[in-house]
């Protein structure tokens, strides 16, 4: 498979040597093809999908092409509403649900011309209960969580980009497992309405992108805020001092250090700094409000439907209701503290750098990995993004986490595009 670019795809469009339904028919191809191994889809929406394009290629026909992302096909994870579109939350409880109305950024999608084929897989609920997605560069190995199926479908080549979230890692781990570019956005900056939640404090909205590309073009078009042109110079890029090094394991250290290298070796300014005190107390905060925030928002469907929960997302739920509220409200003030701090840290460099996953992709699907190196920056708000860097000693994927100041994400971006040049990964997944 040789990835096409959405500014590619986009002028081919005005070019008229292809259409909108000329891309769903390679895509719903695809699928077809690969659906069997990866389970990466809950529902692909053929029909709506192919009435879609036809209107979008009459209108680019016409001349008519509504953005950048007119035609582009898009993977939804299953927790964002669709109209007239199953969504299930990953829970027998929805199996049946189907919204009158669309989530705000696919309703944004829609507007833009871009095309839904589908739900993907998510754990139940966004929480950690796997779904039976599995990764496209090994099929015996997990795509990570929650956001399983979009990070494959993308590494797939089922779709252009795909739709996911994140609350502790759940876009920036399945993103790096799967050897795609994961964007999670600054806290809030796409919408969370018609967004299921697990902890409204934690949750962001992210996407998944086969380039940083493609990520900078669809967030632009989602978001109205203009690309940054390329850097002329290298960047200057922090490395935390203590826990990342520390939790990595041999494959992502030694990766992580080679990627750095790398960088070095193009220009970038590599400078070693100490996390902020507050660092030290932010996992425990993030745990603390994401099970009582989790508790919230499930009390009443779980007092009713308790024996349907799987596993995890029943003890997370049970747990969360024990918490006295003094504790969330520490947890709260924590993470202030910790935004300020961390911001101020930040602010001394165009990134900071870290391997964006303990271990490359765990062998099995029964657990989706550890958002250990990705929770800090869901608790901090802050923009984060992993750009591939390389393989392990198994051929799976590693990822090389960037992280800014909240509300620099096309800076960050811009970044991660001079990255991604730097490492010049371009590998992708053997499947077909």
């Amino acid at each position: 498979m040789t990835p096409v670019t959405i500014a590619e795809t986009n002028r081919l469009i005005k070019a008229g040597k292809k259409t909108p339904t000329g891309l769903v028919e390679e895509a719903m191809s695809r699928i077809t093809a690969l659906e069997p191994r990866l389970s990466a889809w809950v529902t692909v929406n053929e029909e709506g999908a192919r009435k879609a394009a036809a209107r979008l290629t009459r209108e680019a026909e016409d001349g008519r092409l509504r953005s950048p992302l007119h035609g582009v096909t898009v993977g939804v994870k299953d927790i964002f509403n669709t109209k007239g579109l199953r969504t299930t939350m990953g829970s027998p409880i929805f199996a049946d649900n189907v919204p009158d109305s669309d989530a705000a950024v696919v309703a944004r999608l829609r507007d833009l011309g871009a095309i839904i084929l589908g739900k993907t897989h998510t754990t139940e609920f966004a929480s950690h209960d796997p779904a039976p997605t599995r990764n496209p560069w090994n099929t015996r190995h997990t795509p990570g969580g929650s956001s399983s199926g979009s990070a494959a479908a993308t590494a797939a080549g089922m779709c252009h980009i795909a739709l996911g979230s994140q609350t502790g890692g759940s876009v920036i781990r399945p993103a790096s497992y799967c050897g795609v570019v994961g964007v999670k956005p600054t806290y809030d900056l796409l919408s969370r309405e018609g967004v299921y939640p697990l902890s409204w404090t934690l949750d962001h909205v992210g996407l998944f992108a086969r380039s940083v590309g493609d990520a900078e073009v669809a967030l632009s078009a989602l978001t109205g805020a203009e690309k940054h042109a390329a850097s002329r110079r290298a960047p200057r890029i922090g490395v935390p001092d203590r826990f990342f090094n520390e939790k990595a394991d041999t494959d992502a250290s030694e990766g992580f250090r080679a990627a750095v290298d790398r960088l070095a070796q193009r220009g970038a300014q590599i400078t070693p700094f100490l996390l902020p005190p507050s660092f030290d107390h932010a996992h425990a905060a993030h745990r603390v409000i994401m099970s009582s925030e989790a508790a919230a928002v499930h009390e009443r469907l779980f007092a009713r439907e308790m024996p349907r929960y799987r596993p995890y997302i029943r003890g997370q739920v049970a747990s969360g209701l024990l918490i006295p509220a003094p504790t969330y409200l520490s947890a709260l003030r924590i993470r202030r503290i910790y935004r300020c701090e961390m911001a101020r840290t930040l602010n001394l460099f165009d990134a900071v750098a870290t391997p964006s996953t303990t271990t490359a992709a765990p062998e099995g699907i029964a657990w989706t990995g550890d958002p250990a190196f990705n929770a800090p920056w869901s608790l901090s708000g802050s923009p984060t993004v992993t750009v591939p860097s390389g393989l392990s000693a198994r051929g799976l994927p590693l990822g090389l986490q960037l992280a800014a100041p909240p509300g620099l994400d096309m800076r960050l971006l811009s970044v991660a595009r001079w990255c991604e040049g730097a490492l010049g990964f371009d590998k992708t997944p053997a499947i077909e």
